[in-house]
């Protein structure tokens, strides 16, 4: 009875881990350990946006387990010719731009929560733009520069 449940344990724990493999895997989004906390990053860019004309990028970040993620800090870079024309943070959290750079201050991400921003941002081109890479990443208390990354590509259109 013991072995039996302490093979459903592991099962559980191997189940779990292959899980935040994949997930760590996708190039829009991440996953990272910080000191039994887990926190993960996401972007989701349009996959065509025209020249001109205002689009959105959400940005997600969330720590996912028992354990709260303290100071985070999210840098969001805009590749050239995107600019941001406004940003919209949820409550609670706090957002400025510089050039094509947006902080976002997260403060305290409690554990099991996420939280959003949205960029909406504009592009000018004469001629079309392919893989131009919105790039985010998390920082914070056990959380270093690179650990948690993500990165999601667009095509500007004239």
């Amino acid at each position: 009875m013991r072995v039996r449940s302490s093979v459903s344990r592991i099962a559980v724990c191997v189940a779990a881990f292959a899980a935040l493999a994949l997930l760590a895997g996708c190039n829009n989004n991440d996953v990272t350990g910080a000191g039994g906390a887990l926190a993960r990053i996401a972007v989701d860019a349009p996959d065509n946006a025209t020249s001109g004309q205002n689009f959105d990028i959400r940005v997600t970040a969330q720590a996912i387990g028992v354990e709260n993620v303290q100071n985070g800090i999210v840098t969001i870079t805009l590749p050239s010719p995107l600019t941001v024309v406004n940003l919209n943070a949820e409550a609670g959290t706090t957002a400025t731009f510089s050039g094509n750079v947006v902080t976002w201050n997260l403060g305290t991400l409690d554990a099991n929560t996420e939280l959003e921003l949205t960029i909406s941002a504009m592009g000018t081109t004469a001629t079309q733009m392919t893989n131009l890479s919105v790039n985010a990443q998390l920082l914070g208390n056990g959380i270093n520069a690179g650990d948690a990354v993500a990165t999601d590509t667009l095509t500007l259109n004239p």
